[in-house]
């Protein structure tokens, strides 16, 4: 489970990095927000590597 400080993290790094509704990232679950996350911060870190 994750800390409301964390989820609020994770949702503001995703509503920059998809430019999506903060609405539809709040009611994500843990699991899915976690696995969304990862998703877009390894992107993140292959788009700096090129």
């Amino acid at each position: 489970m994750i800390s409301e400080k964390e989820r609020q993290n994770m949702v503001q790094f995703l509503i920059m990095y998809f430019g999506s509704d903060s609405g539809y990232l709040s009611n994500l679950t843990d699991c899915m927000l976690e696995k969304t996350y990862e998703f877009a911060y390894t992107r993140t870190l292959m788009e700096c590597d090129f």
